[in-house]
């Protein structure tokens, strides 16, 4: 896979990271070694998506309301609203660094989701998408992930 113009994103529903891929090249012995490495572009953290139910759920006086048709709404609005966050996000990112591909990875549970919210434009760069949470992971260690 050539990597040249292209970003990675990993993000979860409380953060998104967003990395422009760099080439090195140096010579080892007689030989020339590419290798590859990551910059920091974007780092993004969405406090509404790190909120815990209790924080949702709660009257003005701290106490919790316990209707449960409620607490599934109030996660589901919450969810919804974080994933068009990052989506624009991901836009954003897409437009002003106009890459020729993009490197995503995104947990399991909402990556169909976020790949429906992105308009078009940006689902047809996205060469591979995995549904990982690589938030977390080492920057040095996230582009092995990527590459087979």
């Amino acid at each position: 896979m050539k990597l040249e113009n292209t970003i990675v994103i990993v993000a979860d529903l409380g953060e998104l990271k967003a990395y422009e891929v760099h080439k090195n090249e140096g010579i080892v012995g007689n030989e020339i070694k590419i290798s590859h490495s990551l910059e920091m572009i974007n780092d993004e953290n969405f406090i509404e998506g790190r909120k815990k139910i209790s924080e949702l759920m709660s009257d003005n006086t701290g106490r919790m309301i316990h209707d449960t048709l409620d607490e599934h709404n109030a996660i589901e609005e919450q969810e919804n609203r974080t994933l068009k966050d990052i989506a624009q996000n991901i836009e954003a990112i897409v437009t002003q660094i106009k890459p020729k591909q993009v490197l995503l990875a995104f947990p399991k549970e909402h990556n169909h989701q976020l790949m429906n919210i992105l308009n078009k434009s940006v689902q047809l760069l996205i060469v591979k998408n995995l549904p990982l949470d690589l938030v977390k992971t080492d920057k040095n260690k996230i582009l092995s992930h990527f590459i087979d």
